[in-house]
């Protein structure tokens, strides 16, 4: 009789393993049906570098825009450059400003259409790249710029006039990553020595935007 009670208390904890398992293997199944049948080939290739000088650091969404986060790890000045990025039904394109040596940056997409980071992607490309013939300097010598809540401080610090227009480039930032798809441009007028001029600039945000270099005009 005792016998028959063990077998019998066996077989029912054997019963409810089976069922518990059961009920796991479907619960997964259904979570894995809203996820990738496949690593996307951007996962995949996070690391890859695209014309010896864009790594691509991350796929993701950026103010509701497809975006590439990518960083310059060439030498390369890079004033002006597309990145084409294609899928199985789609051709993607991301503009490239002013992408300096070593600049983190944020690539937004041009297209507004309905792909996602778990897209898979086929290619990667760089086209029409055009780099600065000169390396970008911010004359900081002779300079001196602060960024504020809508308007720019600018100072002539050098011992002499400054004759020609200064041209101030900046980008809009968000923690260490630039804008790599927009840069903004304000020109300042010619600076006596030690004078100092407040340009208005209402998008400018003393938080969240960088000037990245600066040149005469």
């Amino acid at each position: 009789m005792k016998k028959r009670y063990i077998a019998a208390v066996l077989i029912t904890v054997i019963a409810i393993v089976l069922i518990v398992v059961g009920v796991i293997h479907f619960s997964d199944s259904k979570d894995s049906g809203t996820q990738p049948t496949s690593v996307p080939f951007a996962k995949a290739q996070l690391g890859v570098t695209v014309d010896s000088w864009l790594r691509i650091i991350e796929i993701d969404e950026y103010n509701g825009r497809l975006a590439v986060v990518a960083e310059n790890v060439s030498e390369d000045n890079v004033e002006y450059a597309v990145l084409t990025v294609k899928t199985k039904d789609k051709t993607l394109n991301f503009k490239i400003s002013a992408v300096l040596s070593g600049a983190k940056v944020v690539l937004l997409c041009n297209e507004s259409v309905g792909s996602n980071p778990y897209d898979e992607y086929t290619s990667w490309q760089i086209r029409d790249k055009l780099l600065y013939e000169t390396p970008p300097v911010m004359n900081d010598d002779k300079v001196e710029i602060e960024i504020l809540d809508g308007s720019i401080s600018v100072k002539n610090i050098s011992d002499e006039d400054i004759k020609s227009d200064l041209c101030i480039y900046y980008k809009d930032k968000k923690d260490d990553l630039l804008n790599g798809s927009v840069t903004g441009k304000i020109r300042v007028k010619a600076l006596k020595e030690g004078s100092q001029t407040y340009v208005k600039a209402p998008e400018l945000n003393k938080n969240n935007c960088q000037v990245i270099f600066t040149e005469y005009d």
